[in-house]
C-alpha cells in the first residue's frame, strides 16, 4: 500500500475515533475544568489522544498485512510499539484517576529503559554512556510533550511537523521507519480538527505521553541505526525543547517547585497576556519553518556544520524565549 494512502488512512481513522472518544468522555463526565494554571475557560473533555493512538495502531496493522517486507523491520521495533501501548494505558488511567508523579516517572524510565536496551548492540548504540543519554533524552521528551500540551493544537501540530520531517530524514535509509513516521503524522493530523480553535476535546495524558515517547523514540532509533546524526535529531523537536527546558531551568533558579503544575511556559504566558491559541500555534510553527527546517537542511547537507548549527539555532530560540519572557513578565502564579 502506498505510503500516502497509509497517511490518509491514519488521518481518517484518527478523526473518526477521536469523535468516539470525545462522546465517551462527555458521557462519563471526563472533563478538564478551568483552573488557576489552565489555559482554557470552559469544561472540556479529555483523553482524546486515545483516538489517534488507536488509529495509528490500526494503520500499522494494515501496513503489516499488506507489505510483507515491513514485518521483519517492524518486529525489531516491538519495544517501541509496546512502549507506546504501556504509556498510553498509563496516561489513560491517569486521565481517569490521578496517579502520583513518582509512579508515572518510574514507568517512563522502565519503558524507556527497555526500549533503549533493545537498541544496544555492536551495530547500534555502541556504549552504555550513550544509552544513558538516550534514555534521559527519551524520558524528557515524554514529559516535555506533556508539559507543552496546554494550548489548543500545540502538541498535535508539533507531532505533524516532527513526524513529517522525520519521515523525510529516514526515507533514504529506512522505508519502514519513514512510513511509520507518516502514519504518526497522519494520526496527529486527524486529531487536530477536534483540538484546534475552540477545542472540543483535549489530548490528555493518554495522548501526550505516548506522542512524546514516539517522537523521542524514533529519533533515538534513527541515531542508533545511523540514519540521522545526534545534532539533527536534537533540531527536530528544538522549539519544544527550548521552551520546556529553559522554563524548567528558570523555575529551578528561582527556587520554585519545578515538578508542580504551573503556567510559566512561554506559550502559556502568551495566552495569559491575551494571545489566542491559534496565534500562539502559528508563531511556534512559523519558527519551525523559518528557523528549525533551515537548520536541519544545513545539518543534513553539511554534516561538519551540524553542531555549530545546533548552537546557532539554540541561541536564536533561547534569545527569543528570553526577550519574550522579559517583555511579558510573570503573569501566572507559580509555587
Amino acid at each position: 500500500m502506498p505510503a500516502l494512502y497509509l497517511l490518509a488512512l491514519a488521518a481518517l481513522l484518527s478523526a473518526l475515533l477521536t469523535g468516539l472518544v470525545t462522546h465517551y468522555a462527555r458521557r462519563i463526565g471526563l472533563l478538564d475544568h478551568p483552573g488557576e494554571r489552565s489555559s482554557h475557560t470552559n469544561p472540556t473533555p479529555r483523553g482524546g489522544g486515545a483516538g489517534w493512538i488507536l488509529a495509528f495502531l490500526i494503520s500499522l496493522g494494515v501496513y503489516l498485512l499488506t507489505v510483507d517486507a515491513a514485518r521483519d523491520s517492524v518486529a525489531g521495533s516491538a519495544a517501541m510499539i509496546g512502549g507506546l501501548v504501556v504509556l498510553a494505558m498509563l496516561g489513560w488511567w491517569d486521565d481517569h484517576h490521578d496517579l502520583s508523579a513518582r509512579l508515572r516517572l518510574l514507568v517512563q524510565f522502565l519503558v524507556g529503559g527497555l526500549f533503549i536496551a533493545s537498541l544496544v548492540s555492536p551495530d547500534w548504540i555502541p556504549s552504555w554512556p550513550m544509552a544513558t543519554l538516550g534514555l534521559l533524552f527519551l524520558v524528557w521528551m515524554i514529559n516535555l510533550y506533556n508539559f507543552m500540551d496546554g494550548s489548543n493544537g500545540m502538541a498535535a501540530a508539533q507531532g505533524v511537523f516532527g513526524f513529517l520531517l522525520s519521515a523525510w530524514l529516514f526515507a533514504p535509509g529506512s522505508q519502514t521507519a519513514a512510513v511509520v513516521c507518516l502514519m504518526m503524522a497522519g494520526a496527529c493530523a486527524g486529531f487536530l480538527p477536534w483540538n484546534l480553535g475552540k477545542a472540543r476535546v483535549f489530548m490528555g495524558d493518554v495522548g501526550s505521553l505516548a506522542l512524546g515517547f514516539m517522537q523521542g523514540g524514533i529519533l533515538v532509533y534513527g541515531v542508533a541505526d545511523g540514519l540521522i546524526s545526534v545534532p539533527v535529531a536534537l533540531l527536530v523537536p528544538a522549539v519544544f525543547l527550548a521552551d520546556a527546558t529553559l522554563t524548567l531551568v528558570l523555575r529551578v533558579m528561582k527556587g520554585e517547585r519545578w515538578y508542580n503544575a504551573h503556567r510559566q511556559h512561554l506559550y502559556q504566558r502568551l495566552i495569559a497576556s491575551g494571545w489566542t491559541h491559534a496565534r500562539v500555534l502559528l508563531v511556534y510553527q512559523a519558527v519551525n519553518l523559518l528557523v528549525v527546517v533551515p537548520g536541519i537542511l544545513i545539518g543534513v547537507k553539511n554534516p561538519e556544520w551540524a553542531w555549530p548549527t545546533v548552537l546557532a539555532v539554540g541561541s536564536v530560540l533561547g534569545l527569543g524565549w528570553y526577550l519574550s519572557i522579559i517583555k511579558i513578565g510573570v503573569l501566572a502564579h507559580a509555587r
